[in-house]
């Protein structure tokens, strides 16, 4: 079954070329919503960004099956939310969360007031891909494009 996407590849602009590939949720891709949770990891080969996109609800089981995500330009993302504009410039390492009813995000390591407590540690309540759990990045690298 084809996956239906938010935006047509003719409707795209580029809005942060350059920056590789993502892997990203199909929330955000064929369901529109808006990036809620980003973070980076070591880019996993030489077109990856390393940046990991979700809506920010995901549970890890949906997140473990491939037909979920797909691996997308960082530039088809900004497209669909460019409020992550601003942030492609991060650190590996980094772990960003929208604040609510803003385009802002804060580092979820952060001590400010505004990442909510039960955001303070991304390995307690912030769901992450697990790369492993398919076949491979270059496979959905195949498989998907808006």
């Amino acid at each position: 079954m084809s996956k239906r996407y938010v935006l047509a590849k003719g409707d795209l602009v580029d809005l942060a070329p350059g920056y590789g590939t993502a892997v990203v949720s199909d929330q955000i891709t064929v369901s529109g919503r808006s990036v809620g949770y980003m973070y980076r990891d070591e880019p996993d080969d030489d077109g990856d960004s390393g940046w990991r996109f979700l809506s920010g609800d995901e549970s890890q089981e949906y997140l473990d099956d491939e037909r979920h995500v797909g691996v997308f330009e960082v530039n088809d993302v900004a497209n669909l939310d460019d409020a992550i504009i601003d942030y492609l410039d991060a650190d590996v390492g980094t772990h960003l969360v929208r604040i609510d009813g803003s385009d802002d995000f804060a580092d979820v390591d952060d001590d400010s007031d505004d990442v909510p407590a039960e955001y303070a540690s991304p390995d307690d309540d912030w769901e992450e891909f697990d790369v492993d759990a398919v076949d491979s990045v270059a496979d959905l690298r195949d498989d998907d494009s808006l």
